[in-house]
């Protein structure tokens, strides 16, 4: 009953500081080959993906954004 429940269902994206607690609390590489996928993680909660993103502006500055890429959770 300790067990954390993930907030994937209520944000579609992340931005900051909270990009790294998040991955830390609730997320998991997936393991892929290229460096682009090595960027996309899964939920452990409720199996939703997301991508790790570099800033889109550099104008925004250096932190990373988390974006939801699934809107359904997949099979747990």
């Amino acid at each position: 009953m300790n067990q954390k429940r993930c907030s994937c269902e209520q944000f579609d994206r992340l931005e900051g500081a909270s990009v790294t607690a998040y991955i830390i609390a609730f997320l998991e590489q997936e393991g892929r080959a290229t460096t682009e996928e090595k960027n996309r993680y899964r939920c452990r909660v409720c199996g939703r993906e997301w991508e790790k993103r570099a800033p889109e502006i550099k104008s925004e500055g250096t932190r990373p954004s988390l974006v939801r890429l699934s809107n359904d959770s997949t099979s747990l």
